[in-house]
C-alpha cells in the first residue's frame, strides 16, 4: 500500500513539475569569436596575436521568460563577457558583467527591467547608427560616451505603435548622503517602419563622488538612421558630446608616445556607413569624424572595410582593416569589440560561431 501511494505522489509530482516548466522557457545562448589581429602604428611597434571577440565579443549567458497570463510575463538575462583566447571573463574579471536584469513584459504596454543593462544611447549605436555592431572597426573607438553599460538601473520601454517607440533609464549612483552623486539618467525615442529605422537618444551622467563634489556632468546626443534600399543599406550617426567624461578615450594607454592625449570635454560625432549583402557575402565600408572643439583641437578619422561570408545562419567568417588618422595629438587607437587596440591601423581575421 505505501508502495502505491509512493508511487501516485511521485507520478503527481512529476506532472506538477512538467506544466511549472510549460509555462516558462530558459536559453542557454553565447557566441564563440576567435580569430587574428595585427596592430600596427603603436610605439611599441607591431602586434600579432590571437584574439577573442572581435566581430563580436564572446560571450555566454542564460535568458528566459515565464508567461503570467493576460499578455504579460516575466523575463530575465543573465550574460558575461569571455576572453575566449585565455578563457577569462571580460567586464574587469566579472562573472556576469555584460547584463544581468529582471524584469516584466506586458505585450501592449512594453516591460520594465533592473539590474546591469545597456544604456539607451549604446543601444540605439549599436542597432541603429553602426553597421558593424561595435565590433571590428567599430564605432566607439571615436564614438564613446559617457555610459555604455549601466550598474542599478531601472529602464522602461514601450511597446512598438505605429512604428514609434520611447524608453527611458535611470540608474542610481548610490553614494550615501548624495543622491545625485554618480547617477545617469538617458532615453530615446525612434521610428521604424518598412526600410527606415531613425532614433535619437541622450544620456547624462554625473560625475560627482562621494569625495569629489560640484563637478562638471557628461552629456551625450546621438541621432541615428538606417535606411535599406534592397541592393544596399545605408547608416548614419550624429553625435554631440559635452562636459567632463562625454567622450573618454577608448584607450587608456598612451600607444604612441609623447605627451599623453587629453579627453574632448566638447566634440561633435559623424559616421557614415554602406553595407552591401550578396547572398552569403556581405561587405560593409564605415568613415567616422572625430571633430574636437576644444581648444587643442585634437580630431581624428576613421577608414574601415569589413567582409563577412556566411556558411550558415550562426557561423562566419570575417577581415577587416581600418585606421585612424590622429590630428594634433590626438590619441585614438583602432581597437575592435573586446580590446582597445595597440596603434591607429588594424587587420583582422575571425572565425565567429553563434550558439
Amino acid at each position: 500500500m505505501n508502495k502505491r501511494m509512493i508511487a501516485v505522489a511521485a507520478l503527481a509530482l512529476t506532472a506538477c513539475s512538467g506544466a511549472a516548466l510549460a509555462q516558462s522557457n530558459v536559453a542557454f545562448y553565447g557566441v564563440m569569436d576567435l580569430g587574428i589581429s595585427q596592430d600596427r602604428g603603436g610605439v611599441a611597434g607591431t602586434s600579432t596575436r590571437v584574439t577573442s571577440g572581435m566581430a563580436t565579443q564572446s560571450r555566454w549567458g542564460f535568458r528566459g521568460s515565464e508567461d503570467l497570463g493576460g499578455g504579460n510575463s516575466a523575463f530575465f538575462v543573465i550574460e558575461g563577457g569571455i576572453h575566449a583566447d585565455v578563457g577569462i571573463s571580460t567586464q574587469n574579471n566579472t562573472l556576469f558583467g555584460r547584463t544581468s536584469i529582471v524584469g516584466l513584459r506586458n505585450a501592449k504596454l512594453g516591460s520594465i527591467s533592473i539590474g546591469l543593462q545597456d544604456t539607451p544611447l549604446f543601444t540605439t549605436l549599436n542597432t541603429v547608427v553602426d553597421p558593424l555592431r561595435n565590433g571590428i572597426a567599430r564605432s566607439n573607438n571615436l564614438m564613446p560616451s559617457t555610459g555604455f553599460r549601466a550598474n542599478n538601473s531601472i529602464l522602461v520601454r514601450s511597446a512598438e505603435i505605429n512604428g514609434f517607440s520611447v524608453d527611458f533609464m535611470y540608474a542610481a549612483g548610490e553614494v550615501a548622503g548624495d543622491i545625485g552623486a554618480g547617477r545617469s539618467m538617458g532615453g530615446s525615442v525612434g521610428y521604424s517602419n518598412g526600410p527606415l529605422n531613425i532614433r535619437l537618444a541622450y544620456h547624462h551622467r554625473n560625475n560627482d563622488t562621494a569625495l569629489l563634489k560640484d563637478t562638471s556632468s557628461g552629456r551625450n546626443f546621438l541621432l541615428g538612421a538606417n535606411v535599406d534600399f534592397g541592393v544596399a543599406k545605408g547608416w548614419f550617426g550624429y553625435g554631440v558630446d559635452k562636459g567632463l567624461n562625454s567622450a573618454p578615450l577608448n584607450s587608456s594607454l598612451n600607444a604612441f608616445g609623447g605627451t599623453p592625449p587629453t579627453p574632448s570635454t566638447d566634440s561633435r560625432d559623424l559616421l557614415l556607413g554602406v553595407s552591401l549583402p550578396f547572398g552569403p557575402h556581405t561587405v560593409v565600408a564605415t568613415f567616422i569624424d572625430k571633430d574636437d572643439r576644444t581648444t587643442l583641437n585634437q580630431d581624428a578619422r576613421q577608414y574601415a572595410l569589413a567582409y563577412m561570408y556566411a556558411f550558415s545562419k550562426r557561423t562566419d567568417i570575417y577581415t577587416s582593416y581600418a585606421l585612424i588618422r590622429n590630428h594634433r595629438g590626438a590619441g585614438y587607437t583602432e581597437g575592435n569589440s573586446e580590446e582597445p587596440g595597440l596603434g591607429d591601423r588594424q587587420f583582422t581575421v575571425g572565425l565567429r560561431h553563434r550558439f
